[in-house]
């Protein structure tokens, strides 16, 4: 292959764009199959925290890939935990805290509080994390699972390598109420709403998402009431 050949090669697939359709539905392969055995998966599809959702208090945000990580990663981290240490020691901002902790206000994206299933879903959509990746909403016969699928460096072959993945969070479908359109926000954003009354904003990152919405109990319209 001559010089010219290669540079055209190299700017073609800067110029292409990704199928991300492609991207979804191999990142949807690998997520389901980390699932505990047993587990028949319904349908799956790549999901993302929804607009202005609130990032989680320290206490409730999880470190995505925790076992990739570098030496670097895990000083920086010993740092944030540092300087988090000394800021508790202020009495009034340990008080402070806890109460924001415990009493989260409510807002559009998310109410119900972090501790509840909808606060547990948005804190499991919005990790720490220095790697790219993509959080699959894997829906089995029983169970909402979200699996986190690690892509590599290369952005025009994103699945190259990327052979980590990691169980996030899992669900029993019947605690899922109801899910609602909300693309009058966004194409893709959806609401979900769990029998604890709590409910959080999500977005499906490429179409095609229609067999997950059609597994929830109740679908509502964005103008539909939430009763």
């Amino acid at each position: 292959m001559t010089f010219a050949d290669e540079l055209w090669l190299g700017l073609k697939s800067a110029l292409l764009p990704i199928d991300r359709h492609a991207l979804a539905r191999a990142v949807t392969e690998r997520a389901a199959a980390v699932l505990p055995p047993g587990e028949r998966v319904v349908a799956g599809h790549p999901v993302e925290a929804g607009e202005q959702l609130p990032e989680p208090p320290r206490p409730f945000r999880q470190q995505a890939f925790s076992a990739q990580r570098t030496t670097g990663d895990r000083l920086v981290d010993g740092m944030g935990r540092a300087e988090w240490g000394l800021h508790r020691l202020n009495p009034v901002n340990a008080v402070v805290d806890r109460w924001d902790e415990g009493h989260h206000r409510d807002t559009p994206q998310l109410s119900g509080g972090w501790e509840s299933l909808a606060g547990q879903l948005a804190a499991v959509l919005r990790p720490r994390c220095s790697f790219r990746y993509l959080s699959v909403l894997l829906v089995t016969g029983h169970h909402l699972h979200v699996v986190r699928v690690r892509l590599a460096g290369n952005r025009r072959e994103p699945m190259a390598g990327a052979d980590a993945v990691e169980h996030a969070w899992r669900v029993e479908r019947r605690q899922a109420a109801w899910v609602r359109n909300r693309t009058d926000v966004r194409h893709g954003t959806h609401e979900v709403g769990f029998v604890d009354g709590s409910r959080v904003t999500f977005a499906f990152t490429v179409g095609g998402y229609g067999p997950v919405v059609a597994t929830f109990p109740r679908r509502l319209r964005h103008t539909d009431p939430i009763s």
